[in-house]
């Protein structure tokens, strides 16, 4: 696959996943009457706002790889806890509770993601031997 097509990929997917989570944030914050009638309501709620942060965090990491190069990788401080945050904030818009189950879901949606992204994208490094000296004599 050539640089160019890959980047083309990579760009089709940030712009997918920010349509999608904008048109989710839309649905959940014009139907946010529904959370307020049970609690499975707003469990649901949560895990819906939880993918409103798989999504988001899939757009900012798509754009910075578009920009910044193939091999940049999303780091916790500024990616992951500003689209937590938001997503976060964005539940609390609708209900309360939807925010902690969302932030519970969304950690555990991270997790995954992260074990996922682990098993296919690491590079195992390769062992290498090195000599070591036999005898008593230490090196000044």
């Amino acid at each position: 696959m050539s640089a160019s097509l890959s980047s083309k990929n990579t760009l089709v997917s940030s712009i997918i996943s920010g349509i999608l989570s904008l048109l989710i944030f839309a649905i959940l914050r014009f139907c946010s009457d529904w959370f307020n009638g049970s609690q499975i309501n707003v469990l649901v709620g949560g895990y819906l706002f939880s993918w409103l942060f798989i999504l988001s965090l899939t757009c900012v990491s798509n754009a910075e790889m578009v920009i910044f190069g193939r091999d940049f990788q999303a780091k916790l401080v500024p990616e992951i806890v500003f689209c937590l945050t938001l997503t976060v904030a964005a539940a609390g818009l609708v209900h309360r509770v939807c925010a902690t189950t969302s932030f519970v879901f969304s950690l555990l949606g991270l997790y995954f993601i992260n074990r996922i992204s682990t098993k296919y994208y690491s590079n195992a490094a390769a062992a290498v031997d090195v000599p070591v000296k036999k005898g008593g004599k230490k090196f000044k």
